[in-house]
């Protein structure tokens, strides 16, 4: 689709096209062809699952003015083009912010959002938090540093899929090895990612870290409706601590730890969509 500042806007759709509309947002690098193993248990859940490309990720153009808020009012606009009021809308890792921005300034479109693994907000600073990742300290001293940094990332990953993925693999939880490992859907589409990325995924990755590393645009205190948020206590991504911090800024917000869990989640799939979902379903 386009929007109104003539950018466009890419997704896809997956699972029962008649089901209950949840949005996910992919993480930071990445695009919706992460996603493409959720089709099948979408399908079975009844759920129409759509999955747009963050801006600069995958067919969706780069917005160099983005923030935290202006994501989220993106996803309005997706929702009104497909008319999909009263959906959730759930947020991977770095996706995790945008979803969490539409329950504060979409509440009369969404019913319920959820982060997985995802990532709090950096500032004012939580004394919980552990120590920031170098990536997210060279974003903030420089979105071209980081942009740098990333484009290196994104040019292996293409040349060198599988070498890539496996050094990934290699700094993940043991959950989160053992699924690229023996998941061959989840292993598939990491790899068609790599092979594909934007033109502009690695300009899109330093903006989101930047951003990571800011004050948000939207306060959390002002969430509007339901907060899911699941996290697992093996998550090296995402420390657990971000978990708490969201929980603690968000009164609308309810914890889900996963004990022995990593960053993906996925044996606890059918759990995460419960919490999305009507109870009449």
């Amino acid at each position: 689709m386009t929007l109104p500042d003539g950018r466009l806007l890419r997704y896809a759709v997956m699972g029962d096209r008649a089901g209950f509309p949840v949005l996910v947002l992919h993480g930071t690098p990445g695009s919706s062809r992460q996603l493409a193993g959720l089709g099948r248990p979408a399908r079975e859940h009844g759920l129409a699952l759509i999955a747009p490309d963050r801006a600069g990720y995958g067919g969706s153009s780069y917005d160099p003015a983005r923030t935290i808020a202006s994501g989220a009012r993106d996803l309005g606009e997706l929702i009104r083009h497909e008319a999909l009021e009263g959906c959730a809308v759930v947020g991977l890792s770095g996706g995790g912010p945008s979803a969490l921005a539409c329950g504060v300034l979409l509440a009369d479109r969404v019913s319920t959002v959820a982060t997985v693994g995802g990532v709090a907000p950096l500032v004012p600073r939580d004394p919980q938090l552990p120590p920031d990742r170098l990536v997210v300290r060279t974003a903030r001293r420089s979105q071209t540093a980081a942009w740098v940094l990333f484009a290196t990332m994104t040019a292996a990953g293409r040349a060198r899929p599988e070498k890539t993925l496996g050094r990934f693999a290699s700094l993940l939880a043991k959950p989160d090895a053992d699924l690229l490992r023996d998941n061959a859907g989840l292993r598939d589409a990491f790899l068609d990612d790599l092979r594909h990325p934007s033109p502009t995924a690695a300009r899109a990755a330093a903006r989101d870290f930047w951003l990571f590393a800011r004050r948000w645009d939207v306060d959390l205190a002002d969430m509007a409706v339901p907060a899911q948020i699941w996290h697992g206590t093996q998550d090296r991504n995402v420390p657990i601590a971000h978990a708490h911090v969201i929980a603690a800024r968000c009164p609308a917000a309810k914890l889900h730890i996963v004990h022995g869990g990593g960053h993906m989640l996925l044996t606890q799939l059918d759990q995460i969509i419960a919490s999305l979902t009507p109870r009449e379903r």
